[in-house]
């Protein structure tokens, strides 16, 4: 192995919003422990576990010389601007070189535009915005409460508003309508769907935090039943998010300094396109659910991990891309998705999370040489929403 690049979402947070589903339920949920959309202590002892399993992972593959540190400059950690990704970060580098002294890096501005594309590195033509998401829910929103009413159904009975006389509005009672593009020139499906999402979303991080489920009104509920109610958190992703249009626009950054570091490291030369050294044999882009969402429609990747819907991007998971050779031959690239399991998070487990392999379109096989990685990232960006990194 020459190195190994993870793309990871943050870890376990508290909700972004608590104040969005009031109505929506029937008795308030209990406020978190830190503040809107922070990572929790709970969350950073999943993260410090995960960076250990990285580090176990890269010194199997002969990167790193077990229970010493990193020598400079060979591990390399880029993370976004919210309190959530660079907490995450430094929970990983705890992990995976523990007393070691190391920092993660970050841009010293509002916006980083590597997780956060747009409008900085470009304007999306709203005409073709609106019509990629219309074209996602067949033009009528309408449409996805019918197509996934059971789901709604038991979602409502769950936050206690499905009965007759409940003192909250059913979220499948709320029309879904397409949003118009706004300032990052994208629109989005508000109501139901973006409801459901919300509320399926938080379930699951207060599961997976180690929460009683019962002060959020589900005594009963588990990692199975959320397994079941997940769906319409992952459908907001692929309608959205992973809608080939607003992929490309809002992936294309990330995905061009992506190639460009894997190029960097399994080359070993220097490249103005990646501010990675290529002396790095760790790197890791801590960022967002959206981020391995916009890649996976970019890229046209599917992943499924037991336990999890489709293409789902839980708390910590991450995009693994490995950089391998064999003597003579060309570097090529292995592409898997991690994830520890909901138990495992809630229960603070120290098991390896699983992985699976990712198959990248375009690619002779699930071991990618990296000139055809190369060309997959060349015929699938648009520079147009590319910028220096």
């Amino acid at each position: 192995m020459k190195a190994i690049v993870v793309v990871t979402r943050h870890g376990v947070r508290s909700p972004t919003d608590p104040a969005e589903l009031t109505g929506y339920v029937a008795h308030p949920w209990p406020a978190w422990e830190v503040a809107p959309g922070d990572l929790t202590p709970h969350g950073t002892m999943l993260m410090t576990s995960f960076g250990a399993a990285y580090r176990d992972l890269a010194n199997a593959g002969g990167l790193f010389a077990a229970n010493r540190c990193p020598s400079p400059g060979s591990v390399y950690v880029w993370a976004d601007v919210d309190e959530r990704t660079k907490a995450t970060a430094a929970a990983l580098l705890a992990g995976f070189a523990p007393g070691c002294g190391l920092a993660a890096h970050e841009i010293e501005a509002p916006n980083d535009p590597l997780f956060h594309a747009l409008p900085e590195a470009g304007k999306p033509d709203p005409s073709l915005a609106k019509d990629a998401l219309a074209g996602s829910v067949g033009g009528d929103p309408a449409s996805i409460t019918a197509a996934y009413g059971l789901a709604f159904k038991r979602l409502d009975a769950l936050l206690g508003c499905g009965a007759p006389g409940a003192r909250c509005t059913p979220i499948a009672d709320v029309p879904s309508t397409l949003r118009a593009p706004g300032k990052s020139g994208l629109g989005g499906i508000d109501g139901a769907v973006d409801l459901a999402s919300t509320a399926v979303e938080d379930l699951i991080l207060a599961y997976t935090d180690g929460k009683p489920m019962a002060d959020f009104g589900a005594p009963g509920l588990d990692a199975e039943g959320l397994l079941e109610l997940s769906q319409l958190h992952s459908l907001k992703s692929e309608l959205t998010t992973e809608t080939p249009y607003v992929a490309r626009v809002a992936g294309s950054n990330l995905l061009a300094h992506l190639g460009a570091t894997l190029d960097a490291l399994a080359s070993g030369s220097p490249n103005d396109r990646t501010r990675v050294p290529p002396g790095a044999r760790f790197v890791a882009l801590v960022g967002h659910d959206t981020n391995l969402s916009t890649l996976a429609g970019l890229l046209r990747l599917r992943w499924l991990l037991p336990g999890y819907q489709l293409s789902d991007t839980p708390p910590g998971g991450a995009l693994v891309f490995e950089i391998r050779s064999t003597a003579g031959g060309e570097p090529f690239v292995r592409t898997f998705f991690t994830a520890q399991s909901l138990d495992q998070m809630r229960t603070l487990s120290k098991e390896v999370p699983a992985r699976v392999p990712v198959f990248v379109p375009g690619c002779p096989a699930l071991d990618c040489p990296i000139s055809s990685f190369d060309r997959v990232v060349a015929t699938t960006i648009d520079p147009a929403f590319v910028i220096t990194w």
